[in-house]
């Protein structure tokens, strides 16, 4: 019991940043028996194909100079447009290498229970294993999970985020769907792991730019408020991960990759903003299984 509590209290206690949603699938299938502890310690990439063009470092500096001092109007509409495309990407899916833990606890019935870190993000699951080794030489499993958060720019566009005011919050709720060919004797030498997964995200996102205005199209007039907004779409994807080790401690190797619609969303002064493409999350990490 001491060597659980020292997983659970070292995983818990790893205190990381960022604000990737926590969508990378690292799991096998399996579930842990009752009473019994995995841990996860990794990193998380994020390769967002459709965001990518919106925040290169020639669009992110054009933004950035559409506030290079204390403005109350703005008299360059193509910039201005650039500015609220990266805000809007940059909170969709920011590419990122997230640091992550996780810990789930085995409750009986083939369940578990987990929390996870992923930068600043808490995330909750359910898994349950479906699927044994004993009945087809194949393990697996189906899960859920639920995360939250309130996103906030890095510093290089902070002073855009709070100057239009912009608010951007999300939900997600994730379903893993995988299997696992075990290596070796029971898998004591780790697994192969395929799997589908299929996620929903909705998002609150808002516009306040109080005081501000546009000087363009001949006219100058403030800069439309348009706070409570909202949206939502589906992401459809593949993960594979390769688990290598002995006994209580493996290393993971794992790549999830997803296609998303991320919808339209409404910018003041400007044209709404559409995004598709794929997102490449590969994953590397560290488990302990006790």
């Amino acid at each position: 019991m001491k060597l659980q509590s020292a997983v659970i209290g070292f995983t818990l206690g790893v205190i990381v940043t960022g604000c990737a949603a926590p969508r990378s699938v690292i799991w096998d299938g399996t579930t842990m028996p009752r009473g019994h502890v995995q841990g996860q310690l990794g990193m998380i990439g994020s390769i967002p194909t459709a965001t990518l063009s919106a925040l290169t470092t020639s669009q992110m500096d054009a933004a950035k100079s559409l506030l290079s001092g204390e403005v109350d109007s703005l008299t360059n509409q193509g910039a201005y447009d650039n500015a609220a495309k990266t805000l809007v990407a940059a909170g969709l899916d920011m590419p990122s290498a997230t640091p992550v833990a996780t810990v789930h606890l085995g409750v009986g019935w083939e369940t578990e229970i987990g929390y996870r870190r992923e930068g600043s993000v808490n995330a909750w699951s359910v898994r349950r294993q479906i699927l044994h080794e004993q009945q087809s030489g194949w393990n697996g499993g189906i899960g859920i999970q639920y995360s939250s958060q309130s996103y906030e720019l890095p510093s290089a566009l902070g002073k855009i985020q709070s100057t239009l005011g912009y608010s951007f919050d999300r939900k997600d709720i994730l379903v893993p769907l995988v299997f696992s060919k075990p290596f070796g004797t029971k898998g004591n030498l780790g697994s192969g792991t395929i799997g589908l997964v299929g996620g929903w995200t909705k998002i609150n996102y808002g516009f306040d730019p109080k005081g501000l205005y546009r000087t363009w199209g001949g006219s100058v007039e403030a800069l439309e408020r348009l706070p409570n907004q909202e949206s939502s779409f589906m992401s459809f994807g593949a993960t594979g991960m390769l688990r290598g080790g002995y006994k209580h401690v493996w290393v993971l190797v794992g790549l999830t990759t997803y296609w998303q619609d991320y919808g339209s969303y409404v910018v003041p002064g400007s044209d709404p903003v559409e995004l598709s493409g794929f997102s490449i999350l590969p994953a590397l990490g560290l488990e302990i299984r006790i």
